[in-house]
Parts: C-alpha cells; sequence; structure tokens
C-alpha cells in the first residue's frame, strides 16, 4: 500500500489495515470495509444519537432489550430479554432477562442495566426520547414505571398499548442496553454518562468499539465474549468516511473496500458489467421531505403549504434526476411499513400553485430561504425545488452546508424552508406518526423536539388524536387511525414528502448476506461473510 494510499483512507483505518492484513490492494479476508459519508456521525450514545449515519454502527454495539430476526426482519426475536409476557390489559409488560450475557468490559448484563438504559433514555431528553415519551413515561414518573427486579424488567403504563407497538419500539437503538456500572463511573455533574458515551461504547453487543474518528472512520473488531446471538464471522468492520461517490467507486473497484454505500446512477450502471462486483438494493424506508418552519408569516399560510405541494417535480426527481434510486412517496409513512397509504395525488402543476399562492395574497411569490445538506440527494432536490418554485414566483436562495450545520440549524428552528430526511426507528408506523404528529407546546425548553416542534407547527388537537391512536390495542382500528392521521400530514400541513429511497449498495462479489430492511440501523454485520 503506497503513500497515497495511505492518505487515502485515512489513518485509523489504514493503521487497522496493515495490522491486519499488510501492504495490498485487497482488503484482509477476514476484515470488512465499508465507503459511506459519515459526516453527520455526530454521537456513540445510543439513548442520543438519532442520526443515520451512526445506525449501523450502534446497531452493532449494543444488544437491545428485542431486536430483528438478522435474516428476517419480519421478526421481533430475543435481545437482551430472552422471553416477554404482556399483560390482559395492555398496560404491563415483563421482560425476563437472559442470563449469561455480559458487557464487553466483562460486567454481567442484568435486569437493573436494561431498566438503567431506559430511564436514562427519557432523564436525558434527547431527540430520540420521543420513542420512549410515547408511553407516559416522563422524567418525573420513569422510576416507577421502569423496574429491575430480580432477573425481570417490569414496565407498567398508565393507558394501554399495542403488544406490537411496544416490542417494536424497544427494538429501537434508545433502547439498547449499556453497562450502568461503567457509564456511572464516568458521568460528570450528572450527565448519566453522556458525554464520556458519545465517543466510547458500553455495549454487549456482536462487536467492541476500537476506535472513531470524526469524518475519519469508525473501527470495530468482533466481541469474542458475545452471547446474543450468531457470533461474528467477520473479524473487524472498518467504516470509512468517504464522501465522493466517484472515490467510494474508485476505492471499490481497487479493492481497496469491500463496499461502497453511496454511489449515484450512472456509477451504478458502470459497475453492472464487472463480475467481480455486485449490486443490492436494499429496501429502507427513508423519505425524504420539505419543511415549512411556521415562524415565516409566508410559510404560516395554508394557502402555501397547498401551493408548494404542487410546485414539487416529483417524477422528475425520482425517475430523471435519480434514475429510479428513489421512487415517489407523498406520505410520512414509507412504503413496506404495515399502515403505509399508497395514494400519491400530486403532481407538478404550476398553475394550480399560482392559483393558491394568489388566494394567499402572493400573487407575485416572495423570496425565501432553503437549507439542504452538501451532499446527494439534498442538494439535488433543492435545485429541482429552486426551478419549481421559480416558475411560480417563489425565489428560493440555496444555503447549502454540512450535515452537522443544516442539522443543527433544523433542531434550533433557525430555517425558514428545509430539505430533510426521515428514516423510522423502528418498524411500526408509530415510529413516522409520532415524529409528525405530535407538539401541543411550542415553547424552546419543552422534552419534545420532533418535526412538527422543529418547524413550530402547533397542533393540540391533532396530538390528542394521536395519543388516541397510540392506545389503541386492536391493529386494524390502529392502522385505520395512523391512515387518518397521515392524510392531515400529506394534505394539510407544513411538511411535503418527496421521493423514498431505494438504496443501491455495491460490493465485492465475495462479500456474501450483506443486508438491511426499512430502518436505518438494520444491517447486522455479524451474519455477513467473505467468501
Amino acid at each position: 500500500m503506497n503513500f497515497s494510499m495511505k492518505n487515502a483512507l485515512g489513518t485509523a483505518v489504514f493503521s487497522a489495515l496493515m495490522t491486519l492484513g499488510g501492504a495490498q490492494a485487497a482488503t484482509p479476508a477476514d476484515t470488512l470495509v465499508i465507503a459511506r459519508d459519515i459526516s453527520a456521525f455526530l454521537s456513540l450514545d445510543p439513548q442520543e444519537a438519532f442520526e443515520i449515519a451512526s445506525g449501523d454502527t450502534l446497531n452493532n454495539l449494543y444488544l437491545r432489550l428485542v431486536q430483528h430476526d438478522p435474516l428476517d426482519f419480519a421478526k421481533i426475536v430475543p435481545g437482551v430479554a430472552e422471553s416477554w409476557e404482556v399483560a390482559p390489559d395492555g398496560k404491563q409488560i415483563v421482560f425476563k432477562i437472559r442470563p449469561g450475557l455480559k458487557f464487553q468490559s466483562g460486567n454481567a448484563v442484568t435486569a437493573e442495566d436494561a431498566a438503567f438504559s431506559l430511564r436514562r433514555g427519557v432523564q436525558m431528553g434527547k431527540p430520540p426520547s420521543i420513542i420512549l415519551r410515547q408511553f407516559g413515561w416522563t422524567k418525573d414518573n420513569v422510576e416507577q414505571h421502569v423496574r429491575g427486579e430480580g432477573d425481570k424488567l417490569v414496565l407498567t403504563f398508565s393507558q394501554p398499548y399495542a403488544t406490537d407497538l411496544m416490542l417494536s419500539a424497544l427494538s429501537a437503538a434508545i433502547a439498547s442496553v449499556v453497562d450502568k456500572k461503567l457509564v456511572l463511573a464516568n458521568e460528570q455533574n450528572g450527565d448519566l454518562g453522556n458525554a464520556w458515551l458519545r465517543t466510547r461504547s458500553a455495549g454487549a453487543g456482536p462487536y467492541k468499539l476500537v476506535e472513531w474518528k470524526a469524518k475519519d472512520a469508525v473501527v470495530l473488531e468482533a466481541f469474542p465474549g458475545y452471547a446474543g446471538g450468531t457470533a461474528p464471522k467477520i473479524k473487524r468492520v472498518i467504516v470509512r468516511h468517504v464522501s465522493e461517490p466517484a472515490a467510494q467507486r474508485l476505492l471499490l473497484e481497487k479493492g481497496d473496500v469491500d463496499v461502497a454505500a453511496d454511489l449515484n446512477p450512472d456509477q451504478i450502471q458502470a459497475l453492472a458489467s464487472k463480475p467481480e462486483l455486485k449490486v443490492l438494493q436494499v429496501p429502507r424506508g427513508t423519505v425524504y421531505y420539505l419543511a415549512l418552519n411556521q415562524a415565516n408569516p409566508n410559510l404560516a399560510k395554508p394557502e402555501v403549504w397547498q401551493a408548494v405541494r404542487w410546485l414539487v417535480d416529483y417524477e422528475g426527481i425520482a425517475n430523471q434526476l435519480f434514475r429510479g434510486q428513489y421512487k415517489v412517496n407523498q406520505s410520512p409513512v414509507a412504503a413496506g411499513v404495515s399502515g403505509a397509504l399508497p395514494e400519491k395525488p400530486y403532481k407538478l402543476d404550476v398553475a394550480k400553485a399560482k392559483a393558491l399562492l394568489a388566494k394567499a395574497g402572493l400573487a407575485d411569490g416572495f423570496s425565501i430561504s432553503v437549507d439542504a445538506m452538501a451532499a446527494s440527494p439534498y442538494r439535488e432536490i433543492a435545485q429541482s425545488l429552486q426551478s419549481t418554485f421559480g416558475q411560480a414566483g417563489i425565489k428560493l436562495d440555496l444555503r447549502v452546508a454540512e450535515p452537522s450545520q443544516v442539522l443543527t440549524r433544523y433542531r434550533e428552528r433557525r430555517h425558514d424552508m428545509i430539505v430533510f430526511v426521515w428514516a423510522p426507528d423502528y418498524s411500526d408506523p408509530s415510529s413516522t406518526i409520532e415524529f409528525f404528529t405530535r407538539n401541543a407546546d411550542n415553547a424552546d425548553g419543552v422534552a419534545n423536539k420532533n418535526a412538527a416542534w422543529r418547524s413550530r407547527w402547533l397542533i393540540p388537537q391533532l396530538t390528542a388524536k394521536t395519543e388516541e391512536a397510540s392506545h389503541e390495542v386492536n391493529a386494524e382500528a390502529r392502522m385505520q387511525r395512523y391512515g387518518e392521521l397521515q392524510r392531515v400530514v400529506r394534505d394539510d400541513s407544513p411538511f411535503v414528502f418527496m421521493v423514498q429511497k431505494v438504496e443501491p449498495v455495491a460490493m465485492r462479489s465475495n462479500v456474501q448476506r450483506y443486508g438491511g430492511a426499512v430502518t436505518f440501523d438494520s444491517t447486522a454485520y455479524q451474519v455477513i461473510e467473505k467468501r
């Protein structure tokens, strides 16, 4: 491996590869090297991280209370819990903790660790806490509702919840079980170990953290004491930050990486004739949307909400701009997730949009900024919107920036319009519904900081309906309620849902059992092989 290759790979990755395999172009047989854009990778704390970039890493560092079968995503299987029993009234679920589990520190995994992890998720109040707060748990009451009792984890609720919803939510990253003893030993000023865990791990998953360097690489190594399922077949996994798709393709073709996760349509097509490479289509539930901040008077007008729906070239974005890597999806819940709506009622219609703008008193249009990440597809979608919105007199000022900067601006509610992404944290549609249809308090200091809050969309009545739907224990009735909520968000909200990702992942032909499903963190490294 020459000096230029070392620079291209980055010091963390280079050191790992040199240790394992020596100077060679192909990656070592016991190492999987993945090239992808991880610029938005902000934290390794599973009770804090809420970004797509860190999802697969956390999935492999930690065992969750329950988890999806890595070879059959439709199945919920034991994680830290080996079994569970739900009370007939839907107000309690008791998990029996699997015996013999060890954290990577050597500490035993206990029911108290599981209880601490869930309580920690609520008490820290970070963005993913919305997943647990939907069960009525708050900083004030979570100690009473989440308890470790011997080898049992007892969860109680003030109102009933569907079993499918409870289990699905508890398969999310925030339900990762962390090593209580290790985390609290590194607590600073009552932060429950958050500052320490952001750059470290304290899990019982199939892989342990060797190193994470922001915008460089994540290096994982198989945990020999893993007892939570299939033992890892690959000794080491390296996820290296490569922001440019062209660079990913070059590294893949040369054999310097095994997997390239962010290639564009031209690059995917160019690889089709190469027998040493193959492409897997991963059915992600990732949806891209436009959010309008209600603090801006023009964007707070319902006629403007309606107008912008008719100013998106949905088909052009999906089929011309990205040529099949995305498909039109105009509802919040992605196709492939239970309860998804198949209808697509909107298309590009500038005349209809102009009439709605005139009705809003904005016949001459207006100027507004739109934020987008300096990465695909955000940049390209924003440019397409700039063109089509301009046809109706809306002048978009594109503010393209690093992903972390754009995310911070969105979380701090400093955007006008923003092109952003949503991917479900767990497979139940409530993951998405809760993110867009709850906001009964627009104050800055509230715990709920979902999409509705970020866009200052105050919706107490819709929040009440969302609450009612979450307590529906009949599966069919619950899906009907979720359908009604989705139609409100699709047709009468400051959110415009545009396309859903069909994720092509290119890899060397010797990589076997690489997979993924609708959630953004569903790639299980431990089942992957290189033959």
